[in-house]
């Protein structure tokens, strides 16, 4: 049943299309302005409660979706696991224990939890995120770290080993990270165990001129040490700050100039070794307690745990907070990670496995056809492609999932002029909070010219149109002129524009 309403939808939209009406004359006149001159556009815009096509340019085209690619890694991540799924990290004693000595090794079980309780809300379920995430520290400016604790989870797990009465382990501390592979994707380490999002966060301020900065990073643990070699310098003077670390990733130097009248500079370095950050820091809060370790010499890891029962459990907040945070931030790690947490339900180990599980999740559920995508990743670099009807096909598909399901999958999008990446657009449109969209966008660098080049900006998402129904959109264009890096945004706003024309359809 669900095969035959797919492919009539499908079919649906490839007639519809030429019945669609003339394009509104403001979106017309955005798209014919010099910078868009040499530009591709997709555009589709459908009555999600009819089915009827509103509007269509070039619908059936292939386009560089950018980051719209998350619209799908979070609906396969949900539907795989369930909304309200929850990791459980656990926390095992290898060894008795007797008058509070464990006789073995304590070991940690990574499950892929991306946060690891670093951005939980310590009052709610909620995860938090800010507005312009760490993620982005190196590349964009005006980076806001979250104020929860980055070790809050380990922390939460040795406080649980500390009420067990455990006073001292004469044994290893471990960390089990064979549930998938560890790979650097974007420059930043995946792995069944992920502190802090497997970064450190360096915050770097002024002082006095022609004084050190000020310098301090997050999580602290020992073993890694900052070099700091970044002066302060006169009002309006550079801001050029490199951070660096040695082959064994703990020693950090950050150098060059920061403005005494500069606010302060978030940088972020990978965490080249996941499990042995997570094992340092999980020692160190153990000590923390008053808890003695001897740090015997382990034996290896345990081929299973099935006849082990964990001494602590990390439980982490519903799924549907992940798929928040991957797209109201659009962030890269945590789509990058969807691929690995899809192989691991399928108790596979590898990303390319994982990437053929998501293929499957948009052939064979969303049933998308294999010439309308190209995806390589999970979180939409530029060797990605989609048509415009097929964004379509997937936003009507989740839809058609149970009411609260999709309402959940709906209120983790972005909202026009409310939150998210287009929280700051749109604003002047009566269009603000009726856009539920993800964004998209593409930038390279044409060094010929020694400049940016838009090479995609997409919205898509929802409309709650002004007559009450409910719209299903993709706007995309390709390949614009944007010379300085902040013209972007300018483009981010036309798309926004757009879509407040859409919000109120002729019919």
């Amino acid at each position: 049943m669900r095969l035959f309403r797919s492919i009539g939808i499908v079919l649906f939209l490839f007639a519809a299309c030429a019945e669609a009406l003339p394009l509104p004359d403001k979106v017309v006149k955005i798209m014919q302005q010099e910078k868009y001159r040499h530009a591709n556009w997709g555009i589709l815009v459908r009555n999600a409660d009819t089915q009827e096509v509103l509007y269509a340019q070039n619908a059936d085209q292939l386009f560089i979706p950018g980051s719209t690619t998350k619209i799908f890694t979070a609906a396969a991540l949900l539907q795989a696991y369930g909304v309200d799924y929850r990791f459980k990290t656990p926390l095992y004693a290898r060894g008795p224990i007797q008058n509070g000595v464990l006789k073995g090794d304590l070991i940690l079980v990574g499950q892929g939890d991306l946060t690891m309780g670093g951005r939980q809300d310590p009052d709610s379920d909620e995860i938090v995120f800010t507005k312009m995430d760490h993620i982005y520290a190196n590349d964009l400016p005006d980076v806001i770290l979250t104020p929860q604790d980055p070790l809050h989870a380990l922390k939460e797990l040795v406080k649980e080993v500390k009420e067990k009465g455990i006073t001292r382990i004469e044994g290893d501390v471990l960390i089990d990270d064979r549930l998938f592979e560890s790979i650097p994707m974007r420059g930043i380490m995946l792995s069944p165990i992920m502190i802090n999002e497997n970064l450190i966060d360096i915050v770097i301020h002024p002082t006095t001129k022609n004084s050190p900065a000020s310098i301090s990073f997050r999580p602290l643990v020992q073993g890694y040490t900052i070099t700091n070699a970044c002066r302060s310098v006169a009002e309006s003077g550079p801001l050029q700050i490199t951070v660096s670390f040695d082959p064994s990733g703990k020693n950090i130097r950050v150098e060059g100039t920061i403005p005494i009248d500069q606010n302060e500079v978030i940088r972020t370095l990978p965490i080249t070794k996941p499990s042995e950050f997570a094992r340092l820091a999980l020692i160190q809060l153990l000590k923390e307690e008053g808890i003695v370790l001897t740090q015997k010499k382990s034996s290896k890891l345990p081929p299973s745990y099935e006849s082990m029962h964990p001494l602590a459990v990390w439980t982490s907040p519903p799924l549907y907070e992940y798929a928040k945070l991957i797209l109201k931030v659009s962030h890269n790690v945590g789509a990058d990670l969807v691929p690995l947490l899809l192989a691991a339900r399928n108790n596979q180990k590898t990303f390319d496995e994982g990437m053929r599980a998501f293929g499957n999740f948009v052939t064979q559920d969303v049933k998308v056809a294999a010439d309308a995508f190209v995806f390589v990743d999970g979180a939409g670099g530029d060797s990605n492609r989609l048509t415009p009807e097929a964004e379509i096909q997937l936003l009507e598909y989740v839809r058609n999932w149970p009411k609260e399901e999709f309402q959940r999958y709906y209120e983790a999008l972005p909202i026009l002029g409310v939150d998210g990446s287009i929280g700051d657009f749109g604003k002047n449109t009566p269009a603000v909070g009726k856009v539920y969209a993800k964004t998209g966008t593409g930038i390279s660098y044409n060094l010929a010219l020694g400049e940016f080049f838009l090479t995609a900006q997409v919205l898509a998402g929802y409309i709650e149109s002004k007559s009450g129904q409910l719209l299903e959109f993709m706007i995309a264009v390709n390949n614009a002129t944007m010379p300085k890096i902040n013209d972007v945004f300018a483009i981010l706003e036309d798309e926004a524009q757009m879509a407040a024309e859409f919000y109120n359809p002729p019919r």
